[in-house]
């Protein structure tokens, strides 16, 4: 069974996630370091514009993402716990969490400017990772950095609460949902917040936003160490018996 305090923190890294796309965006030229749809996107206007100086943060963005998924790949391997949360998955999420905090002491700095390709790469590496790694713990099928996916999920169970209106009462149905269903709500919803949080206080304490994903994603991973790894550690010895 899926721990509460799993699910809980899968819902923190969205919040990083929120954060982290917003100080990408506003602290080093309009570049998305977590999604990469929208990263994307602003790759192709910068091509159509002959904007040279985006259309290479967009592709260091887009390289450091996708050296991220493969460090985390080749990390987490094939291993897998029965829950997705093995100790391989929280070694990335240590790897992540160094990175975030090499990204925020240069962003503090005197030199971030002229470090700001760097930063650029060192972020979207660590989104990278976090994506790859929140697949492979599979809850409720959500991803902390691609918000579409998890806005199209929250749609279709939408869809499948008012079909089965008809048959049941509204107060039935509530009970009957799932968690996973809620769960995929929340993490839209805090995505958001993480956002909007993030915007927020860059604008007025920036040398504080850059800290507050390297403690949130320092937390769950330190969570993860000293809750997570010693239930899993028996799962594996389970699974090696049989």
């Amino acid at each position: 069974m899926q721990q509460p305090l799993q699910k809980y923190s899968l819902l923190l890294l969205c919040l990083a996630a929120g954060m982290v796309d917003v100080i990408g965006y506003l602290g080093l030229g309009h570049v998305l370091t977590a999604n990469m749809t929208g990263n994307i996107v602003l790759l192709g206007i910068a091509i159509a514009r002959a904007q040279e100086f985006i259309v290479v943060r967009s592709l260091i963005a887009l390289a450091g993402f996708i050296a991220g998924n493969a460090i985390a790949a080749r990390m987490i391997s094939t291993n897998q716990t029965q829950n997705g949360w093995s100790p391989r998955v929280t070694r990335v999420f240590v790897v992540e969490s160094i990175l975030l905090l090499i990204f925020a002491l240069v962003m503090i700095s005197p030199y971030s400017e002229q470090l700001a390709y760097l930063l650029i790469a060192i972020l979207a590496a660590a989104m990278g990772m976090q994506t790859t790694a929140a697949r492979r713990i599979g809850i409720a099928g959500i991803s902390t950095t691609v918000l579409t996916n998890n806005l199209a999920a929250v749609v279709e169970d939408a869809v499948s609460i008012m079909q089965r209106l008809r048959h049941t009462s509204i107060g039935s149905l509530m009970k009957a949902l799932s968690n996973d269903s809620y769960l995929r709500v929340f993490a839209v919803i805090i995505y958001l917040i993480g956002v909007i949080v993030a915007a927020l206080m860059f604008h007025n304490i920036p040398m504080i936003a850059v800290w507050i994903p390297v403690v949130v994603v320092g937390g769950v991973t330190l969570l993860a160490l000293y809750r997570f790894n010693d239930q899993q550690g028996g799962q594996q010895n389970v699974n090696i018996r049989v």
